[in-house]
């Protein structure tokens, strides 16, 4: 999944990013995937920017006259469709940033998106700005604030965090201690924080940066989880100097009826023996992925997490709409079992049970879903299946206290394995849904299903 699609990029938008741990970094992958997909794309700092690291696009205009500025800007676009500028170039190299008339000046041309580095961090992983910034410009239709997970656990102080005197003044402590998720957190909601001079008609997305295993993923959960109640609409997890910027997706819901058990709707597989794009087979006139996850939502909404991995970008693009979490998986083709663990990954800590549903049985039912959720909710096991007709199906049902051994599979290995080494905690539910032994894995499985319809 591209960082562009995590965003929900609308049509034309002014993007400031602000922050520490990767915020250049984030500027400049951003910036490669909308060139890359054609949008015509402009990059400039509102404080001050190395030249370096403008170069690594396109070698910027450079002037402190606006109508030159918007003019050689517009020159540019003509031979590519990724600019760079900035008002000047100080005797450190670094270029000065535009005034607010250089950027009304740029948003008035033919652009799809104006992306700007609203401040400087010094290299930290976190920072809470001073008196003097961010310079976010109100025409602003975005801001990314940014922070790097790596940051936890290291003291509140420098190399780590940038202006620590400021950090500890606002969590009300004194520097040195160790930073926690909730340290982060609240930097980051804090209107002196993370949420300092965003414009009131801007949308605010929070990154957290350099997520690159499980356990910072898992503690970015929790610093995501933390940032969306106070307000937050939508937290990524990303790496965005990886080949896969994104890891992530987490949204504030509108509901939260699902109580303990999280749905991880697994939708990262080639679908080899159907030639590829099995989770778009069209089934009723829709993408099979869509079909399954809304019958996911229609049983627990506001708690699905949708596993991404091949063609992750035309599935997003076929969930459009849905309010569900997202989870990518950068080692989808190791076998299913990183599925598994990037699922369990992004559920909250409200989550007692994970839920495991197929993203190739499009029969499974919301009623299958909420029986098997209500016969875990009665307790005595901590595996449910359902059975139909005497056949063991799937959805499969597993409670947390089992998670750490599913973190610890490898290869093309699922829930099945965790049913086979704790027989004695298995609550076999008889259903009458017969799309629970239904998977559509080849073209007449395909066939079939269109055939029974």
């Amino acid at each position: 999944m591209r960082l562009y699609q995590a965003l929900g990029l609308q049509a034309r938008e002014i993007i400031t990013v602000v922050g520490a741990g990767g915020k250049t970094s984030a500027l400049i992958c951003l910036a490669r995937e909308l060139a890359a997909a054609g949008r015509r794309v402009v990059v400039a700092p509102t404080t001050k920017m190395l030249l370096s690291q403008l170069r690594q696009l396109a070698e910027p205009v450079i002037t402190s006259d606006t109508a030159s500025l918007a003019a050689g800007v517009a020159a540019g676009l003509k031979r590519g469709n990724l600019i760079t500028c900035g008002s000047g170039v100080t005797d450190q190299g670094k270029i000065k940033g535009l005034d607010a008339a250089g950027v009304t000046a740029l948003a008035e041309l033919d652009i799809d998106y104006l992306l700007l580095e609203g401040d400087g961090a010094a290299g930290a992983l976190l920072k809470v700005p001073a008196d003097h910034e961010p310079v976010i410009p109100p025409v602003t239709t975005m801001v990314v604030t940014v922070a790097g997970l790596p940051v936890l656990g290291r003291p509140l102080a420098a190399p780590f965090v940038h202006r620590p005197r400021l950090a500890a003044g606002l969590l009300g402590r004194e520097e040195g201690f160790l930073v926690t998720d909730h340290d982060v957190a609240r930097l980051l909601v804090h209107p002196r924080g993370g949420r300092k001079g965003v414009p009131p008609a801007a949308q605010w997305v929070v990154l957290l940066n350099q997520a690159e295993d499980y356990e910072l993923l898992r503690a970015g959960r929790s610093v995501a989880g933390a940032v969306l109640a106070a307000g937050g609409e939508k937290v990524i997890l990303g790496a965005v100097a990886t080949p896969a910027p994104v890891r992530q997706v987490i949204l504030r819901q509108a509901t939260r009826t699902a109580g303990p058990v999280g749905i991880v709707v697994l939708a990262a597989g080639t679908g080899e023996r159907l030639g590829g794009g099995k989770q778009l087979l069209s089934i009723a006139g829709q993408p099979m992925v869509r079909r399954v996850v809304a019958t996911a939502q229609a049983a627990l909404p506001g708690n699905v997490v949708v596993v991404l991995g091949h063609e992750a970008g035309r599935v997003v693009a076929a969930l459009e709409g849905l309010r569900v979490n997202l989870a990518y998986n950068p080692g989808y083709r190791r076998g299913l079992s990183t599925s598994l663990q990037a699922g369990l990954a992004a559920l909250g800590p409200e989550s007692r049970a994970a839920l495991f549903v197929l993203a190739d049985q499009p029969g499974v039912t919301p009623e299958v879903i909420t029986r098997l959720c209500g016969a875990y909710r009665q307790g005595g096991k901590k595996i449910i299946v359902p059975v139909y007709q005497g056949r063991r199906g799937n959805p499969v049902l597993i409670d947390r206290t089992l998670w750490p051994e599913i973190m610890a599979q490898q290869g093309d290995v699922g829930a099945r394995e965790i049913i086979r080494v704790h027989p004695e905690e298995v609550l076999a539910v008889e259903v009458d849904c017969p799309g629970v032994v239904q998977d559509i894995d080849t073209p007449a499985d395909y066939r079939d299903w269109l055939g029974e319809q």
